[in-house]
């Protein structure tokens, strides 16, 4: 599900703004961007990210700043380290007869003589401040993604009612299902030139009810009615119910592709492709959810 939410929290000169946004996934991803200083808190950061959502790729940015506008960072010289240098070049560049002393150029390059240090807070000064933002960001992104989930379960309701609508046409059509089987067994041994069997021959009889038990579908239109009754069940939870709904839609997959295998006519095949056409736009539609 997609959504935006944005937090700040303030003490002293010192803000922290954090920003989230999420985009649709079938698993929970993670892309947590920290200020440098703050590096040491991702942990933090994910585990609430985690506590509160369970689908989607989350982005999340920390900015700090001093609203004094203070410069917080400034180099710092080792002086003893740079002194050290001075000498050990001055002394190769005597040696070895050369015009040149080292520049101050050469020595800002040498590792260690410059270093950048900051005066911003330590890590664990700024957590609280962090834990408020980060709440405040979340809160205005599933509050967004609320309002997206609550559009989309009126799409799903719609879906669902309609496979049951097409199921209420099916079902009728199952009750004559043996008896068109034995005029088109019929018909075949007519053609075949075997006018000489009886319509109430033993073996013609077993092949009808052998045919009979095989294109039954009542037991997979039971158990489809009664995912579709789940249904309601499982959106009325106030837990995630993303995974449950996917879990659920292979069911009912698994239900009207059998009706369709097993029973041979035409007119339910025709209503078989409609409920998989309607299945598919509710399966896209649950790996939206959350």
């Amino acid at each position: 599900m997609t959504g935006y939410g944005q937090g700040q929290a303030q003490s002293g000169s010192l803000k922290l703004t954090v920003e989230m946004n999420s985009v649709n996934r079938k698993q929970l991803e993670f892309a947590i961007s920290l200020p440098r200083e703050l590096e040491s808190l991702e942990g933090l950061v994910r585990s609430k990210l985690s506590q509160r959502l369970s689908r989607g790729r989350i982005q999340c940015r920390v900015r700090m700043s001093d609203l004094e506008g203070h410069d917080k960072i400034r180099p710092r010289i080792n002086q003893s380290l740079a002194n050290a240098c001075i000498q050990a070049l001055t002394t190769l560049a005597n040696e070895n007869q050369l015009a040149s002393q080292p520049s101050l150029e050469l020595l800002l390059r040498l590792p260690g003589v410059v270093s950048m240090e900051s005066d911003l807070p330590d890590p664990g000064a700024v957590e609280s401040l962090l834990n408020h933002a980060v709440d405040t960001a979340l809160d205005g992104l599933l509050k967004m993604r609320q309002t997206e989930g609550e559009l989309l379960l009126v799409d799903l309701r719609q879906r669902i009612k309609h496979i049951g609508e097409l199921v209420d046409k099916i079902r009728p059509l199952t009750s004559d299902l043996t008896q068109r089987h034995r005029e088109i067994l019929l018909k075949r041994l007519e053609e075949a030139g075997l006018e000489q069997i009886e319509p109430h021959d033993e073996r013609l009889l077993k092949e009808i009810v052998l045919h009979a038990d095989r294109c039954d579908i009542s037991e997979e239109i039971t158990r489809l009615e009664s995912h579709l009754v789940h249904f309601e069940k499982i959106i009325a939870s106030q837990q995630a119910v993303g995974r449950s709904l996917d879990f659920l839609s292979q069911e009912i997959f698994r239900e009207i592709n059998t009706i369709g295998s097993k029973a041979s006519n035409h007119e339910i095949a025709h209503l078989v492709v409609e409920m998989k056409t309607t299945l598919e736009k509710f399966r896209e539609q649950v790996q939206n959810l959350e």
